[in-house]
């Protein structure tokens, strides 16, 4: 989770200042630490209730699932992020997770975006001219 942290901090340090360094490796470490992360938790409720209704999967497939999700959700293509994911892995057992998650990434990518953009727009309406909506 530190590791996690960090590397979110450093990430948005990079890309805000303008520094040299892409997203893509970045976010497939972020998608991969969260779905482990997500993982130990869920893996804790159930030792902790000491009743299993079904067995988890490894530790990798979170992992990958995240790294698909978070992939997918910053660059708007959840076939490519599913497909690049599954050609690194071999794995076809993981593939529909990575699909869904992929897909659901995406949907979020998206509402979160459009949530900003209306936000940003409505704050500072002068300077979006025509685009800026009139009703008040």
């Amino acid at each position: 989770v530190v590791l996690l942290a960090a590397k979110t901090i450093a990430t948005a340090i990079s890309a805000g200042s303008g520094l040299v360094g892409g997203t893509f490796a970045p976010s497939l470490f972020l998608g991969g630490m969260t779905g482990a992360a997500f993982h130990n938790i869920v893996e804790s409720m159930f030792i902790a209730s000491h009743e299993s209704p079904f067995e988890l999967a490894d530790i990798q497939a979170y992992a990958l699932v995240g790294s698909a999700g978070v992939l997918s959700a910053l660059f708007r293509a959840p076939l490519t992020a599913s497909l690049l994911i599954f050609e690194l892995t071999r794995d076809y057992d993981v593939m529909l997770p990575l699909l869904a998650s992929a897909g659901v990434g995406s949907v979020v990518g998206d509402i979160v975006e459009k949530a900003f953009e209306e936000e940003r727009r409505d704050r500072d309406a002068v300077s979006w001219g025509d685009l800026a909506d009139d009703e008040r």
